[in-house]
C-alpha cells in the first residue's frame, strides 16, 4: 500500500498562507527569464513528488520552498521502496492517469533503467555550474544527497582497539574474532536488491579483486543479512549483533540524539573505501506540472535546499555546503574526515550495476556462501 505523507500535505496550505506577506521569490542570481517559469509554476499551483523520503526528511525543504512561492502546495508521496518509485510512475504515465511531476530517490541502478526509457525531461537547472560532473550524470538527473555507509559498533562488546577505521583492517578483525563474532556481525544481503546489492557493487568497483578476497575472508564469520538499517542498529544496540558494515548512516545517526543509545553505539567512516550512495531527482516527461518541478529542484540544488535537507537527516552532497546549524555531516566533511576525495567510493549511476546484476550476484553468494 502506497504511504501518503498527508501531514506534509494538509499543513502546506497554512503555510503558503502565513508565507504570503513574506514570499522571496527567486534568487536575484537566476538567469534572465526565470521569472516566467515562476509565473508558470504560480499558474499551476501545485507540485506531486514520488520519493522514499519521509515527512520529517522533507519538512524544513518545504518550508523554504514555501517561503520563496507561496502560491504553490506541495503534495509528497513517501512509497515503500526505491524501485516503486519509478514502477509506480511508470503505470500511471501508461494510462494517462496524474503522476509525479518530481521523483526523488536513492536507486542509482533505477535511474540508468529510467534514463534508457528515455522518461527524463532534460532540464539544465538555475544551479547546475555549482554541482560536479559526479552528480549530474544525464541531462536532467541531479543529485539530492550523498548519503554514507558506514561500520556500527557495540562499544560495549567491540573494545576501542577493535573498532574498524578501514575495511581491510574490518576484515582481519573478523579472522582474529572468527569463534567470537559467528553469527554476530551483518550488513545488508546483497541477495535482497537494494542498499544491499548497491554497496557490494560499489566496493568492488573502489577495489576489484581485492574486494573479493575480503568477502571471501569474512565469510567463514558466518554474517547474519538483514533488509534494512533500522534492525541492524536495533541488534547491535541490544548485543544480539556486535558489528555491522555498510549500514545506512542516515538511518543510525539519530539514535545516536537519545543519551542512552549513545553510550552504546559507535560507528565509524569506511577510510579506505567510503561508500555514499547517490540520491537522484529528475523531472519525468509525464510531469503536468513541469513549472513548479523545475522551481523544486533547483530549490533542493541550492545551497539553501541543501542545507534544508540536511536539517532534514540527510548528507547535502553540494560540495560548497558545510556542516552546521543541525548538520552532522556533508558530502565535504566525509572527504575531510577519510583523507580525500580518492578515499571514496561512489555508489552512483554505473549502467554496469544494471547490466552485470545477475553474475555479480551470483559471485557474491559464492563468496559468502549463501545459497
Amino acid at each position: 500500500m502506497v504511504r501518503i505523507n498527508r501531514r506534509t500535505a494538509l499543513a502546506l496550505p497554512a503555510l503558503a498562507l502565513a508565507g504570503r506577506a513574506q514570499a522571496q521569490g527567486a534568487p536575484s542570481s537566476y538567469p534572465q527569464g526565470y521569472q516566467d517559469i515562476v509565473a508558470g509554476a504560480e499558474k499551476e499551483g501545485s507540485l506531486l513528488i514520488y520519493s522514499i523520503m519521509s515527512a520529517e526528511n522533507w519538512r524544513p525543504v518545504l518550508e523554504g520552498f514555501n517561503k520563496r512561492y507561496p502560491k504553490i502546495r506541495v503534495e509528497t508521496l513517501d512509497l515503500p521502496n526505491s524501485r516503486e518509485v519509478f514502477e509506480r510512475y511508470l503505470a500511471e504515465r501508461g494510462t494517462s492517469s496524474r503522476t509525479a511531476d518530481l521523483l526523488a530517490t536513492a536507486d542509482p541502478g533505477g535511474w540508468v533503467e529510467f534514463q534508457r526509457r528515455g522518461e527524463v525531461l532534460p532540464y539544465e537547472s538555475a544551479e547546475s555550474a555549482a554541482w560536479p560532473a559526479w552528480s549530474k550524470p544525464w541531462p536532467g538527473v541531479y543529485t539530492v544527497s550523498s548519503d554514507p555507509l558506514v561500520f556500527i559498533f557495540n562499544k560495549l562488546l567491540v573494545p576501542e582497539a577493535q573498532q574498524p577505521k578501514t575495511f581491510a583492517q574490518f576484515v582481519s578483525l573478523t579472522q582474529e574474532n572468527q569463534s567470537r563474532w559467528k553469527n554476530k556481525i551483518t550488513s545488508y544481503g546483497a541477495q535482497f536488491g537494494g542498499f544491499g546489492y548497491s554497496a557490494n557493487f560499489g566496493m568492488v568497483a573502489k577495489h576489484g579483486d581485492q574486494a573479493w578476497k575480503w568477502f571471501e575472508q569474512i565469510a567463514p564469520t558466518q554474517p547474519r543479512w538483514e533488509r534494512s538499517g533500522g534492525p541492524m542498529t536495533e541488534k547491535v544496540t541490544s548485543g544480539e549483533y556486535h558489528a555491522g558494515w555498510f549500514v545506512s548512516a542516515i538511518t543510525f545517526w539519530p539514535r545516536l540524539n537519545d543519551p542512552a543509545r549513545a553510550r552504546v553505539l559507535g560507528w565509524n567512516f569506511i577510510e579506505d573505501g567510503q561508500l555514499v550512495i547517490l540520491r537522484g531527482m529528475a523531472i519525468p516527461k509525464g510531469a503536468r506540472n513541469v513549472n513548479a518541478s523545475k522551481l523544486m529542484l533547483d530549490y533542493i540544488a541550492s545551497a539553501e535546499g541543501q542545507m534544508a535537507f540536511g536539517r532534514g537527516g540527510l548528507t547535502p552532497a553540494r560540495p560548497d555546503v558545510e556542516p552546521g546549524q543541525g548538520i552532522r555531516h556533508t558530502y565535504s566533511s566525509i572527504i575531510k574526515a577519510i583523507g580525500g576525495e580518492q578515499n571514496i567510493a561512489f555508489i552512483d549511476y554505473k549502467p554496469e550495476m544494471v547490466d552485470q546484476y545477475q553474475p555479480f550476484l551470483e559471485r557474491w553468494k559464492r563468496a559468502y556462501g549463501v545459497s
